[in-house]
């Protein structure tokens, strides 16, 4: 499609063929109008006979009679037609009228009007022997007289329309009160070239030599014309080896100054292709003719395709004069009004501009059709308003897009207003800014987690040979008593660094989410009653009174068996290492706005300086001392394992009283 595009010789051949397409289209319509039209009878091979000369031929009888009649609208008879000059010939009283009077068709007739009982005689011959000219009517070749009553004519139609109209009729018993003989002709021989009714005739004997015109002839040459159309319109401005749109030397001219240039040479054209069809029908004439219509196509065809140029490539409405004058009174009406003006002003500013505007034109063209300018202008101001809606649409979206936490939001200020395009930068800074930050964390804490599965797995395989080692020489006898001791503490390092390296890994998981649950429905009646069971003999040892107090409906969730076990198992160990020795342990479970909570309460043996974020976060414990076997890993990886399952996980501190809270959404009993 885009060599189409380029096809330069394709362009070259439409541009060639559509005047002849047009011409063609052109002819056969006037052709076909010519021979459909009820005023031609293409069945006659002589232009005489046709209607349309009886037509002009009885209109001229009819302004003749008009124009005598009138002068006997008075009594005593006066001559109120100017176009009459009285002539004495003898005692015979003669009103000329030239012939020149009436031009075109009407030109070349001849009449004469005899008043019987005064002789005067009303014509545009000059003659000293008026019986003689009218013996050379009633001879000529196309005359109408009516004498004595009785109308006499050798064309036909005319007398059609004396039988036809009534108003025929009414003229003529006129003429019978008034005492009038009328005689008329038409001189053929005086008909100059160039004449309308030479180029009539001679327009009606082309037709008739004209074979008939095909009737697919118009849809073929229709459709191949507009395709041609279509095909330039798509094509214009488009240059092989060239990107976007061509534009050469005449396209940046001003487009006012192409388009005056472009009416100046079209109305030349007319002047010239009018004073063409002056002259008679034959080789120059056709010639000029069709030169004048091939330089009018040009012109056309020249405007036309840098109108469309211009379009294509965006710079038609930028250049135009009346544009630039806009923008030149808009940026500094902007500057002058609008600079340094918060934003609320600026709304009452343009809102007192709509009124006053309305104002003027309600004031100026309240009458007429130019009242139809005021629904124009508050179109128009929608308009704008809405495109102002629509732009801080566009930031609020990529605002909420940035909340949200997409990545790669840019907003497009190019067709932005001037009040938008920093916001719109601002926006765009704040997005790519956070699209960084969240790429460096991410890309951190992948570090993170392969670091740390990388040292863990590397620590993991010589510690279990120390493990190992060490289980063989608890076997083995010690040489004394002070080796066993060291022994011992060497199996509880060891131990606690395996614990340490297990809750490393599992943090690093739970924390980047790189876990595969298995969702399921739980009842946390009964899982807290299994964990609960398993660290009975624990709390007895720190002789710690566990109080449990669970609801009697049922308490369902959706989570992961393995991990939420984990989670309260993290919890409950927590609570046997940190908890003050012989004090209340709470495990309470509620039913709280469609979710199931699970609160554990317990008072802390060491004082708690720390906040619960704090107390969150990896390695951090709630005693200054690391003497103990907690790795300070335990409340991170429940927290991770608890909102991995969709989970909330929450801690609460008041003085030593330790409290977490864990909620998840309340799931219906399937039957």
């Amino acid at each position: 499609m885009e060599k189409l595009k380029q096809f330069a010789s394709l362009k070259v051949l439409c541009y060639v063929l559509a005047p002849i397409l047009f011409l063609i289209l052109m002819l056969s319509g006037i052709y076909l109008s010519f021979q459909n039209e009820n005023t031609y009878d293409m069945s006659v091979n002589d232009y005489y006979q046709t209607t349309n000369f009886a037509d002009n031929y009885y209109g001229r009888i009819r302004s003749i009679y008009y124009s005598i009649s009138s002068m006997y609208a008075e009594i005593p008879f006066q001559v109120s037609d100017t176009s009459y000059s009285l002539i004495q010939n003898g005692e015979e009283e003669i009103y000329y009228q030239s012939p020149d009077y009436y031009s075109g068709f009407y030109q070349y007739f001849r009449f004469i009007i005899v008043d019987r009982q005064s002789q005067i005689i009303f014509t545009n011959i000059k003659t000293d022997n008026y019986e003689q000219e009218i013996e050379n009517i009633k001879q000529g070749k196309y005359y109408w007289y009516y004498e004595t009553e009785n109308i006499q004519t050798d064309i036909e139609k005319i007398d059609e329309y004396n039988i036809r109209y009534d108003y025929g009729l009414v003229q003529l018993e006129q003429l019978k009160q008034l005492g009038l003989d009328f005689y008329i002709d038409f001189d053929e021989e005086q008909v100059e070239v160039g004449n309308s009714f030479y180029l009539e005739k001679t327009l009606y004997d082309t037709m008739m030599g004209v074979k008939e015109v095909p009737m697919y002839a118009i849809p073929i040459t229709s459709v191949l014309l507009i395709l041609i159309v279509i095909y330039l319109i798509w094509s214009i401005g488009h240059k092989k080896g060239v990107e976007g749109i061509y534009l050469n030397s005449l396209d940046k001219i001003s487009y006012e100054l192409v388009c005056i240039i472009a009416f100046f040479l079209f109305v030349i054209v007319v002047v010239v292709a009018n004073a063409v069809t002056s002259g008679s029908l034959n080789i120059v004439f056709l010639s000029l003719s069709l030169i004048s219509y091939l330089v009018a196509y040009t012109i056309l065809a020249t405007l036309a395709t840098t109108t469309i140029k211009r379009l294509k490539a965006k710079t038609l409405f930028k250049e135009l004069w009346i544009a630039k004058i806009y923008r030149w009174i808009k940026r500094n009406m902007e500057n002058l009004i609008f600079s340094n003006t918060s934003i609320m002003s600026k709304v009452a500013i343009v809102y007192v501009g709509i009124i006053f505007i309305s104002f003027l034109i309600v004031l100026f063209f309240h009458d007429g059709f130019w009242i139809i300018l005021l629904p124009v202008f508050w179109g128009f101001s929608f308009y704008k308003i809405a495109q102002y809606m629509k732009q801080i649409k566009t930031i609020e979206q990529a605002l909420k897009d940035i909340y949200e936490g997409k990545e790669e939001v840019v907003i497009d200020s190019q067709n932005l207003d001037k009040e938008f395009k920093q916001i719109a930068t601002y926006v765009n800074d704040i997005a790519k800014g956070f699209s960084s930050a969240v790429e460096k964390s991410l890309k951190s804490e992948r570090m993170k987690t392969e670091l740390i599965t990388n040292v863990s797995h590397d620590i993991k395989t010589p510690l279990t040979s120390i493990i190992n080692y060490v289980d063989l020489l608890k076997k083995e006898e010690m040489p004394s008593e002070k080796a066993k001791e060291y022994l011992e503490v060497l199996d509880n390092k060891s131990q606690r660094l395996k614990r340490l390296t297990e809750d490393l890994v599992e943090a690093s998981k739970a924390s980047s989410g790189n876990i595969k649950l298995n969702m399921e429905i739980l009842d946390v009646k009964e899982l807290i009653k299994q964990v609960s069971g398993e660290f009975e003999d624990k709390f007895e040892e720190k002789h710690l009174e566990l109080n449990t107090y669970m609801p009697k409906e049922d308490c369902l969730i959706k989570a992961d068996s393995r991990y939420l076990y984990r989670v309260l198992e993290n919890l409950y160990g927590n609570i046997v290492k940190y908890a003050l020795e012989s004090s209340r342990v709470y495990i309470d479970v509620f039913l709280v706005e469609g979710k199931v909570q699970i609160q554990m309460k317990n008072i802390s043996k060491e004082k708690l300086n720390i906040s619960a974020e704090e107390l969150k976060q990896r390695f951090v414990r709630g005693e200054a001392s690391r003497n103990t076997e907690g790795s300070g890993l335990g409340l991170s990886i429940a927290e991770s394992l608890t909102n991995l399952q969709g989970g909330r996980f929450e801690i609460y501190l008041d003085g030593d009283l330790f409290k977490v809270i864990i909620e998840f959404e309340r799931q219906k009993k399937e039957h």
